[in-house]
């Protein structure tokens, strides 16, 4: 919980994350996102106000950050997760295997260097390693740059996942709203080191003067929602997912 939490840029922040939930923070690059993370991660500690974190369960985070490359150490990607795994006291080399699939890497990639790889898979090798320690929490910044329009399908199913199979809690940070409203249970809005929304994904991707008075990008099945109903005049709904806004579409037309 943070309760009238302000450092530098970020100013007076109030809200509290949920258990079990997916949470996204969106805002325009340079709004407070990322420092918004360190602050939930127990980074920064001269900081005004109060973080209370409530449950053991936000004492057990993994962090995804931006820099994710400057972490890898050694000459192979095997390498890279058995090390935490030992930290961690398991030395179950099924494990290395499991959570490299799970991030959509095989066991090609063992014996391969982790600077030789693309920024996209250095992406997905750094959540692996995550995967890999079975942490509560997962704080993830940007996670979906860099990664082509079939990976970003399978890093969106593999979250969805984490917190339906396996209940964890997942707090992201990005300017992707699409993923957002994809995935999220609940969204925080910032800008300009202030949280501006914090509710429901509709409540805000539907809300044309919030995303334009906060610099917020519309998610594109919103836009493409908005565009039929105009041109139209048909009544629908909106959706998170485009099959179920074409089956829509498929029945006005019909």
């Amino acid at each position: 919980m943070f309760d009238n939490v302000s450092y530098r840029d970020l100013k007076k922040l109030s809200f509290i994350l949920n258990e079990n939930k997916i949470t996204f923070i969106v805002g325009e690059s340079g709004s407070g996102k990322s420092t918004l993370l360190s602050l939930i991660n127990g980074d920064i500690c001269d900081y005004n106000g109060n973080i209370v974190r409530e449950n053991v369960v936000f004492n057990k985070i993994g962090f995804l950050r931006q820099n994710y490359a400057d972490y890898f150490f050694f000459n192979t990607i095997y390498e890279e997760i058995a090390f935490y795994l030992k930290k961690k006291r398991i030395r179950n080399e099924k494990q290395v295997i499991m959570a490299l699939k799970m991030v959509g890497l095989d066991e090609s990639f063992l014996n391969r260097s982790p600077f030789k790889i693309s920024k996209g898979e250095q992406k997905k090798l750094a959540l692996a390693i995550l995967l890999a320690q079975k942490f509560k929490v997962f704080l993830l910044d940007e996670p979906f740059t860099n990664l082509d329009d079939e990976s970003k399908k399978n890093m969106i199913k593999l979250f969805r996942m984490m917190k339906l199979k396996y209940g964890k809690t997942i707090v992201i940070a990005t300017t992707d709203t699409d993923a957002a409203l994809s995935l999220a249970d609940e969204v925080i809005g910032i800008n300009n080191g202030k949280v501006v929304f914090k509710g429901d994904k509709f409540e805000l991707f539907t809300n044309k003067k919030l995303i334009d008075d906060y610099n917020i990008n519309e998610p594109e099945i919103i836009r493409f929602t908005n565009l039929i109903k105009d041109k139209k005049n048909v009544k629908m709904g909106y959706r998170d997912d485009i099959n179920d806004l074409m089956k829509d579409i498929y029945r006005f037309v019909k």
